[in-house]
């Protein structure tokens, strides 16, 4: 299972089977996808500006489009999301 938490209180669970997109702090599903449907995803670097931390803005495109954006600190969980939608078999078109 991989959480990736966004800066705003959403996060992203991937559970192997699905992938789920929650707010308020993960007390509100609000999409499930089944990864058959995972199309592809997108990974923005923003660099953080009067020193504030760089961001990740995350477009993950399935059977809905689920966006979050991430603070550096959640990179490695990205990185591992995106391997594990990468690797699911699913050819992106």
């Amino acid at each position: 299972m991989i959480e990736v938490k966004g800066a705003n209180g959403e996060r992203l669970l991937f559970d192997g089977a699905s992938v789920a997109k929650f707010r308020h702090n993960g007390l509100e599903e609000v999409a499930r996808n089944p990864v058959s449907t995972y199309r592809s995803i997108q990974v923005k670097h923003r660099p953080g500006k009067r020193g504030r931390p760089d961001t990740y803005e995350v477009l993950l495109a399935m059977a809905s489009f689920m966006s979050l954006t991430v603070d550096d600190e959640q990179k490695p969980r990205l990185d591992d999301l995106v391997a594990a939608l990468d690797g699911s078999g699913t050819p992106a078109p």
